[in-house]
């Protein structure tokens, strides 16, 4: 088994903030962070965190400990010890790169740019001034022949290209030396826990990992939906959904994916085989524990550039339906009338999930006015607040600029 962790580099943070990100990472049970397990060390250039847990956040973590902190964040990863990456945020999305970027799947010219990586996003927050030196840390190793791939990236480093140990030296570029010895760098380290893949969890029919899980409903309880076992099997017999061999993957790696080809393409939602595999993505995140209408409101039939493509897919339509929160309940109105017209065998369920929502919306409009004017008070105090951390950073280049220029002028 290989090698699966994450870990975090503050620049210019101090611990206790840092701390406090991570806490409230955690509080989103997506992340399974466990904090008992986290590791925090002070580096020169601020703090580095090693984030334990049952999965890897990868930019959707990176951009949360970025909010959190009000500081930029470098999340960097190790997938199973197979490659390495990272995810930047600095109140705002600023650079990705993958060692491997099409290991998860086929992906766009325009996504592997880009995972590519850009040294010049890093200046300012860390210590880049050698811009060629830290791009040659950047590099895709399927680029690379075989003896390329027993070459370090500058002199001094202890692992080459093709060992995903590689970030431990890239780190140490950045001013953040590798400081958890606990933790052996030239050995591999027990891996987070493991999920079995989707071929196993559908041949045992698996029941879902304990946790929030959708909301209960009738139409999930008592109709087979496109969260049953059965349709994902026969969604994996598709033409294109076949081609990526996810009878092999486990749910998290799915996800990610899924999420992965989306990127790739221009207007996933009018993509068939996006909607697709965005079905694909709510059965892994229902069977995670969690509410995966997310990705169902990915699998749209709402008009496109003034084409419409009237649903006849009942079990989606069930499993939209079902999930729908109140954000939506205009579209899962849409989809119980359709399967009224469907399958007026369960005209009744239908119609009293329709009367459901028509009593939640009179409830809502009773309530609306209060609460619109708290939501342009909370817009207001949102705006405020960008404004302000949009101060903090720009000071916060300058410092570290300062910074950095005067480390160049000590003499040695």
């Amino acid at each position: 088994m290989g090698v699966f962790l994450q870990t975090a580099l503050f620049p210019g943070c101090e611990e206790s903030d840092a701390r406090a990100a991570v806490e409230k990472a955690a509080q989103n049970p997506a992340f399974q962070i466990n904090l008992k397990a986290c590791r925090y060390a002070r580096s020169y250039e601020g703090v580095q965190v090693l984030i334990e847990g049952d999965c890897l956040g990868f930019d959707t973590l990176a951009k949360a400990l970025s909010d959190f902190s009000e500081n930029p964040v470098m999340l960097l990863y190790v997938y199973d010890g197979d490659y390495w990456g990272y995810d930047f945020y600095a109140g705002r999305e600023e650079d990705h790169f993958s060692a491997r970027p099409g290991a998860l799947g086929p992906i766009s010219p325009a996504e592997k740019q880009r995972l590519s990586g850009n040294p010049k996003a890093l200046a300012g927050w860390f210590p880049t001034w050698d811009m060629e030196r830290i791009g040659r840390y950047l590099v895709h190793w399927s680029d690379l022949d075989e003896a390329a791939l027993e070459e370090t990236a500058c002199s001094g480093d202890q692992f080459p290209y093709g060992d995903c140990w590689q970030m431990a030296d890239f780190m140490d570029r950045l001013g953040f030396p590798w400081a958890f010895d606990g933790l052996s760098k030239a050995l591999v380290l027990s891996p987070v826990s493991r999920f079995p893949a989707l071929g196993e969890i559908l041949e045992q029919n698996l029941p879902p990992l304990p946790g929030d899980g959708p909301p209960a409903s009738p139409i999930l309880d008592r109709l087979p939906t496109a969260l049953s076992p059965e349709y994902i099997r026969n969604l994996l017999k598709e033409e294109g959904v076949r081609d990526f061999g996810f009878e092999r993957k486990t749910p998290p790696e799915i996800v990610e994916a899924v999420q992965t080809h989306r990127w790739t393409v221009g207007i996933p939602e009018s993509d068939l085989l996006c909607r697709r595999l965005a079905v694909l993505a709510a059965f892994c995140v229902v069977w995670l524990g969690k509410d995966g209408w997310g990705f169902l409101s990915q699998a749209t039939y709402e008009p496109l550039y003034g084409s419409y493509e009237k649903p006849t897919d009942v079990c989606l339509l069930r499993a939209r339906a079902a999930l729908a929160d109140y954000s939506k309940h205009h579209r899962a109105m849409k989809d119980l009338k359709r399967l009224v017209e469907l399958d007026p065998a369960n005209r009744e369920l239908y119609q009293a999930e329709l009367r459901r929502w028509d009593s939640e919306e009179r409830d809502w409009e009773k309530r609306a006015s209060p609460r619109h004017e708290a939501m342009m008070r909370e817009f207001a105090e949102k705006k405020r607040q960008e404004e302000e951390w949009e101060a903090k950073r720009l000071q916060l280049i300058l410092e570290k600029r300062r910074k950095s220029a005067g480390r160049a002028k000590r003499p040695k």
